[in-house]
């Protein structure tokens, strides 16, 4: 199960909510300082690569070991496949999970895990076009990646559809989930860096067929890193072909979301385990400045379980957790404003869908993303669902989502609703 906290409600990404906050309290900072510019530069900048030679997987160590890069790791560029191994599917399809490179925000090289999924038959002239999944939230610990989960093919959204329809299909585990290293949680750029650089991954595997034809699609936590992947895309992973973004009720304002996420006691854990990514992509960040001395002997938590056990751990007065308010303690408040998508432009066309019944991604949150967007130049479609919440709306949404997509491959225009 996932989880992910909006507006200062917790959320989780399957099954029925539990132990989720039904509360909301808006807060709202934005600021932008030249002291975060060079971290800012450096998410959003990369150099050009060549793609790699396709390859038979690499013969990966078992067990935990497989999330343990090579020490040193040997140089080589985002996407550049360190192993793979069998991993489990569905009927018609065969899967890998892999480990590959990828790049931190401060321009290391860092190995990230996931798992790339194909059909079983033989790929058509031109290969297979790629649909790299971004997940919601599962917690910081690296037991809660999502490959470390051994029916997680089976829980991936539409997966025996597009299989079926030709897909290869990839899922990072994203930066610091399951390998060395925190994850950054909730950085968009962090997170759009697995997304892409996975579907980089999958070409080299040579059984998948994959091209460099590929659609990011995510939803929740996701749904932001779907944005942010669409908004680096030209200049992190140019030779990749983006077809298309796919966004469902995304994470869009972290300047209102962590704030107010700091002030109520059921999503305490979800705030902290926030500012911890925070601090893991900006060394500047520090959560002591934050924390009561309690609060951050409790965070040990944060790096055993996942996000269940740490909302549990958290639950309790405010006061003993936080002592200062994140919107005031430099230099989060301008991490969160860089936290936000709808900066720069996309230049793929954009698939974003809400459902109007949910109350953790707030509809009002979508509208103001997509206006944005749509100032911005963008080509976006945006389709709402009446009477789905956040549980309901992948769901409601499937039928458009696989027609989309299936029409950008046929090279028709995209529809544009702004």
């Amino acid at each position: 199960m996932e989880g992910i906290f909006v507006n200062g409600r917790s959320v989780e990404w399957t099954g029925k909510p539990k132990g989720c906050a039904r509360r909301a309290r808006r807060a709202r900072r934005a600021v932008v300082v030249t002291a975060l510019a060079a971290c800012v530069a450096i998410a959003f900048a990369a150099a050009p690569v060549a793609a790699a030679p396709k390859e038979s997987p690499r013969k990966a160590p078992s067990g935990r070991a497989f999330y343990v890069p090579p020490d040193p790791l040997p140089e080589a560029a985002p996407g550049k496949l360190i192993w793979a191994t069998p991993f489990k599917a569905i009927p018609g399809a065969q899967a890998w999970k892999v480990l590959y490179h990828s790049r931190a925000l401060d321009g290391s090289d860092i190995a990230v895990s996931g798992v790339v999924v194909a059909p079983t038959d033989a790929a058509p002239a031109g290969g297979r076009p790629v649909i790299s999944w971004a997940h919601g939230t599962h917690g910081i610990a690296d037991q809660c990646a999502p490959s470390r989960t051994g029916d997680m093919v089976s829980r991936l959204p539409s997966i025996g559809k597009v299989v079926a329809q030709g897909y290869v299909v990839v899922a990072t585990d994203y930066e610091g989930l399951g390998t060395p290293g925190t994850h950054p949680y909730l950085v968009g750029a962090s997170e759009a860096r697995g997304v892409l650089d996975i579907a980089k991954a999958a070409q080299q595997i040579r059984e998948t067929g994959a091209s460099n034809k590929t659609f990011v699609w995510g939803q929740s936590q996701g749904g932001q890193a779907a944005l942010f992947a669409g908004e680096i895309q030209p200049t992190y992973a140019p030779e990749l072909d983006l077809l298309g973004v796919v966004s469902g009720a995304p994470v869009t304002d972290a300047s209102a979301m962590f704030p107010a996420a700091a002030t109520i006691p059921e999503t305490l854990g979800f705030a902290v385990m926030g500012l911890m990514g925070m601090q893991a992509a900006f060394p500047n960040a520090h959560i002591a400045d934050v924390l009561t001395p309690a609060g951050l002997e409790k965070t040990k938590i944060v790096d055993q379980k996942c996000y269940g056990a740490v909302l549990d751990a958290f639950k309790q007065p405010v006061n003993q957790v936080i002592a200062h308010n994140p919107s005031e303690v430099p230099p989060f408040p301008d991490i969160f404003a860089a936290d936000t998508p709808g900066k720069v432009a996309t230049a793929a066309p954009m698939l974003v869908y809400q459902g109007l019944s949910d109350d953790v991604v707030y509809k009002v949150f979508t509208d103001q993303y997509v206006q944005k967007a749509c100032g911005l130049g963008n080509t976006v479609e945006y389709k709402t669902f009446s009477g789905k919440d956040h549980y309901e709306e992948n769901t409601a949404a499937e039928k458009d989502v696989l027609e989309w997509m299936q029409a950008r491959l046929g090279g028709e225009e995209a529809p544009s609703t702004c």
